[in-house]
This record gives structure tokens, C-alpha cells and sequence, in this order.
């Protein structure tokens, strides 16, 4: 008899996991182009030269950037290395790109920018969106399987600057899509519905079948503005703005300024009663947080 392997993507279906306030929480970012292979650790295990690549995750680790590598196979390789700085605070977004000529100019460069609003010196503003869709098998089978099908379409579709990358959580959700600027992350992304996801995004919209949440966001503002989103019927991205959030008795309230200029309030409380196994390589299964809505009121 043979047993098939455990997927945590079929898992996290058949147990009937919510997807929204699960996007990882991260505010600046660097993706560096990296064709070919990469290992369990993207960074550290591919054809990048290993002392730079040591040397840039340090850097970006003690500044709070996450490192990125992103690729579009070898076939589709630029000869100079793609590099993109992102930022994806909700008042400060921002996309800049580079070429580089090799990867050690990584090193000179000043990212503290990323950090207080300012720009990259010598990186040129991007304007258009940027979609990535992770399919670092190496790292979780399921982005393999789930993440190539999808890539292919999504990379082979003119008119969007889309790239493979290495991990960016919340595996047992692949296919997953991150949509900069506003660093939205899309789960459950299959071939049929990437491209409708991009154009969408490129548009100004919301897909709530899909939303797992924005990455400037903690897990339970995540959850309530997909709340917020779903009972008032907003599927704009700039239809409501974040202004904060306060703990309550039952859990916690955020506030969200809604575009026709009133605000709205919503309670959530977060149950931690339910687990798993979250990935394909876990051994022992951890807490999976629920989101509950218990209000949403006008303040």
C-alpha cells in the first residue's frame, strides 16, 4: 500500500482554514535577482557568490529588511542582475529598481532610506506594479507544485513585471501572489485566476476569495480589514486606510478611515484553539490562530 505524502496545502484546505490576516508582517524590502537553483535557505544555497551573499543577509537582517531573491528561469534571465527596493508602509509606499552588474555593488549601497522614507540613491522610481509568486520548492513542496503552474502564467503574460521568489510565508496557502506596492498577499492562487488577480490589483482592486492580507499590517488588523472589506462591500484598495488599533476586553479594535470620510471600527477577537502541521517538512503541529468578527461600528 502506498502512502501519499503529506501536503500542508491540502490540509490547511480540508481542515477549512481561513486565509485572511496571515500575510507576514514586513515593511521593507529587497528583491535581488537570482537565476537557477536555491536550497532550503534561497540566499545562502544558490549560484550567489556565498561570502556577499553571508554579508548582505546580515545587512538587511539588522535593518528589518527582508532579502528577496527573485528569478524568471534561465531562459528569461537578464544578463544584468534585476534588483528592486520596496517599501510598503501604507503612507509611504514605494518601488525603486537597478541594474546591477554584479552582486557585491549590493553591498555599497546605503538601504537605510528604506527604513525613513527616503529613496535609494541611484535607483530609478518604479511605477508599475510588481507581482511575485513564490515557488521555492526546496523550502515547502507546495510551492513547487502549487507555484509553478501558476508562475508560468503569470510570468508569460505581457504587460506585468512578474517574477519567481524564494519563500515568503505562509506556505501551506500556495499558490501564493504578493502584489507590490501595497505589499497585498493573494493565497490558494491557482493558473486560472492569476492573471484576473494582477489586472485587478493593477486596476485599484480587492479579490476577498483570495485576500490573505497587506504585509504593513499586524495579523489581526489583516483580519479586520478583510471584515471591514466583506460586510461593507469595499473592494478598492484605497476604499479604507488603517489609523489604528486598541485592545478590548474581548480582543482587540481597529479603526479605519473609509474614503467617503467617516471611519469605522472593528472588534476582533483572535481563538487559538485550533492546530496543525503547517508545512510539508513539520514534525509536530503548532497553534493556527482564528479571526472572529464581533463588530463593526461607525465612530
Amino acid at each position: 500500500m502506498t502512502t501519499e505524502p503529506f501536503r500542508c496545502s491540502d490540509a490547511s484546505v480540508d481542515r477549512g482554514e481561513d486565509i485572511f490576516g496571515t500575510a507576514s508582517f514586513v515593511r521593507r524590502w529587497l528583491l535581488v535577482e537570482q537565476p537557477g537553483a536555491w536550497g532550503f535557505d534561497a540566499v545562502t544555497q544558490s549560484r550567489f557568490p556565498h561570502d556577499i551573499a553571508a554579508e548582505l543577509k546580515a545587512k538587511t537582517r539588522k535593518l528589518g529588511i527582508r532579502l528577496i531573491l527573485i528569478r524568471r528561469g534561465a531562459r528569461l534571465a537578464h544578463p544584468k542582475r534585476q534588483c528592486y527596493f520596496v517599501r510598503t508602509d501604507e503612507d509611504s509606499r514605494y518601488i525603486a529598481h537597478m541594474e546591477l552588474k554584479r552582486p557585491r555593488d549590493l553591498l555599497d549601497l546605503d538601504l537605510r532610506p528604506l527604513l525613513e522614507g527616503g529613496s535609494i540613491e541611484g535607483a530609478t522610481p518604479h511605477s508599475n506594479p510588481v507581482f511575485l509568486v513564490c515557488t521555492h520548492g526546496r523550502h515547502d513542496a507546495c510551492c513547487s507544485i502549487r507555484g509553478n503552474t501558476v508562475s508560468r502564467v503569470a510570468c508569460d503574460e505581457p504587460g506585468f513585471d512578474t517574477w519567481e521568489c524564494s519563500h515568503i510565508g505562509g506556505d501551506r496557502f500556495a499558490a501564493n501572489l504578493v502584489c507590490f506596492p501595497h505589499g497585498l498577499y493573494y493565497g490558494r492562487v491557482d493558473s486560472t485566476d492569476v492573471v484576473d488577480l494582477m489586472e485587478g490589483f493593477r486596476k485599484g482592486s480587492v479579490s476577498l476569495d483570495h485576500f490573505r492580507g497587506r504585509a504593513c499590517h499586524l495579523f489581526p488588523v489583516q483580519a479586520a480589514e478583510y471584515f471591514v472589506r466583506r460586510e461593507r462591500g469595499l473592494k478598492k484598495l484605497d476604499d479604507l486606510v488603517y489609523r489604528g488599533m486598541e485592545p478590548t476586553e474581548r480582543g482587540l479594535a481597529a479603526a479605519f478611515a473609509l474614503a467617503d470620510g467617516r471611519f469605522v471600527e472593528a472588534e476582533v477577537a483572535v481563538i487559538r484553539t485550533d492546530t496543525g502541521i503547517l508545512t510539508c517538512s513539520a514534525t509536530h503541529p503548532h497553534a493556527i490562530p482564528r479571526y472572529e468578527l464581533l463588530g463593526i461600528t461607525d465612530v
